[in-house]
């Protein structure tokens, strides 16, 4: 009987998920940490032209704890900004929100838990935006936009390579290298980050070991 009641307790303290809620005092102020985060990211990836942009790391980490809508502002929010100082950055707004809506309702579903789980999301996570840049980058910008990825699409181009197979075939590895990377940088920071602190985000408590929650 204490058994069923204790599940049952467990299913009513279960969090329901909405944009309100998602939307808290810390989860607002997140956004513009996510957003300087991004900034720094990419212009150190820009800088010193790596294969990667760096410039998702905000938009992963809110969506991992805030949820998908807190992601997709941030990450909205951050090619607004960007793109002030880099007009090419406006065409991406809809990537770097759909990296942060894909991040938050993997984030939603457990997908960053278990390790075979965050790879299938890394790996989903690196088509979506693949997927989702491929016509601006192609039909927009010829294929090359100036970041790192793109000198090497350039190069496969100048071999001969369809413009479209250069694409794909570059982005494809390095989008997986990226998420990768951002995602171990963002658990790495969730896990250092207090259980007390954790149960007031949209998704922390899915990082609370079981032991830390009774």
């Amino acid at each position: 009987m204490q058994t069923n009641k204790g599940k049952g307790e467990r299913k009513m303290q279960e969090k329901k998920y909405s944009i309100k809620t998602d939307f808290s005092m810390l989860a607002i102020l997140i956004i513009p940490i996510s957003v300087a985060v991004n900034f720094v990211g990419g212009q150190l990836a820009s800088i010193l032209k790596l294969p990667m942009y760096l410039d998702t790391i905000g938009t992963i980490f809110a969506g991992m704890l805030c949820g998908p809508w807190v992601g997709a502002v941030a990450g909205g929010l951050t090619n607004v900004v960007t793109g002030i100082a880099n007009p090419v950055n406006f065409a991406f707004i809809p990537v770097n929100i759909l990296a942060g809506l894909v991040t938050g309702f993997l984030a939603r579903k457990k997908m960053f838990n278990v390790w075979w789980k965050w790879i299938i999301s890394m790996i989903l996570m690196a088509v979506v935006a693949v997927v989702s840049s491929a016509p601006i980058v192609v039909l927009v910008y010829g294929g090359v936009t100036g970041s790192g990825t793109s000198l090497i699409t350039a190069a496969a181009m100048a071999a001969g390579a369809n413009i479209w197979a250069a694409f794909f075939g570059t982005e494809g590895i390095f989008q997986l290298l990226d998420r990768v990377i951002s995602f171990i940088i963002c658990r790495l920071v969730i896990q250092v980050i207090p259980p007390r602190t954790l149960v007031k985000f949209g998704c922390g408590m899915n990082y609370i070991k079981e032991k830390d929650k009774k």
